[in-house]
């Protein structure tokens, strides 16, 4: 059977901004959750969102999709503030989806779709067989699997072909033929103009799939712009070796004495950041202080490593 045309989804219209954050805060008493943040993203972007446990993400989208308001700042999605008649044009998957589980996929979709208003009754088979849920549609979500219910909040989201989507951690419980396949369908919404802006914590597969990256700690926003961007400065900042010697252990004791922070690699050697500045004189260095280097590579550097050292703050870019 044809795979249907990717959503249906309707056409954007010409916004230079599809979605800012104009200081948006929410605080929680004295606790700041978001701190002032401010990023504008434009029509057809995949836009990767990231941060560790409690940084802020889901408080951000929380604000952006209205369902929680801002203490101060705004939101604004299709050109209108948030909360507004623009969130009829949003899908949102936001923390993990939940339905009614003693009613079956396709009557949790039909439901959906009642209450939005003006979705089709093709619109629920052509989503239902784009997450890859049409077999499984007739079954009870209570007898789904976590990854089925993944699906069907990413099927949920589509249902009245949104110009706009944010996603929180939509590939939760996927194994890794499922993340791959929400990846390309993700990709194939784009492709039709909707804008994206997803979280994830699985950052080899954002790494795949965006082009730009929001970065947010503690409530702020910490970095934003091009992916390559934030790989290649902090690459440029400090500069991955793993080395290995004859004696792992003497290697290790030999730069913990050079002033860095080495991680074992189980094998007799190291994984270490040094900084770029000292970067030529490493080996120089171990030989001088006993160590019988046999090997010492640079390693390339990927989002994780990037985006490790940037939320610890070693060598955040400017």
């Amino acid at each position: 059977m044809a795979r249907p045309d990717p959503r249906g989804v309707a056409t954007v219209e010409a916004h230079v901004d599809v979605i800012v954050a104009n200081q948006l805060s929410k605080r929680y008493g004295r606790v700041a959750a978001v701190d002032g943040i401010d990023f504008r993203i434009g029509r057809g972007e995949i836009v990767g969102f990231l941060g560790p446990n409690g940084a802020g993400k889901t408080t951000t989208l929380r604000m952006l999709a209205g369902l929680i308001r801002p203490s101060s700042g705004e939101g604004r999605v299709l050109g209108e503030r948030v909360p507004g008649p623009s969130l009829r044009r949003v899908g949102t998957m936001i923390e993990e989806p939940s339905f009614y589980p003693y009613m079956a996929g396709r009557d949790n979709l039909r439901h959906a779709a009642l209450l939005h208003g003006e979705v089709p009754e093709r619109r629920i088979d052509e989503v239902l067989d784009f997450v890859k849920l049409d077999r499984a549609s007739t079954k009870r979500v209570k007898a789904y699997s976590q990854g089925m219910r993944q699906r069907l909040g990413l099927a949920r989201s589509l249902l009245w072909s949104p110009e706009v989507l944010l996603l929180d951690e939509p590939t939760n419980g996927l194994d890794p033929v499922g993340i791959a396949e929400i990846r390309e369908n993700l990709r194939a919404v784009a492709d039709t103009g909707v804008t994206i802006l997803v979280s994830s914590h699985i950052l080899a597969e954002i790494e795949k799939l965006v082009d730009r990256i929001l970065a947010i700690e503690k409530g702020r926003l910490v970095f934003d712009g091009p992916l390559a961007t934030l790989v290649h400065r902090m690459d440029a900042a400090t500069v991955p070796y793993r080395v290995r010697a004859t004696d792992g252990a003497a290697l290790l004791a030999a730069l913990r004495d050079l002033g860095y922070a080495p991680e074992a690699d189980g094998e007799g050697g190291a994984r270490v950041d040094v900084p770029a500045a000292d970067a030529d004189a490493l080996l120089a260095r171990l030989v001088r202080a006993g160590v019988e280097v046999t090997d010492a590579q640079r390693v390339a550097e990927d989002l994780e490593g990037a985006y490790l050292r940037l939320v610890r703050g070693d060598g955040r870019p400017s």
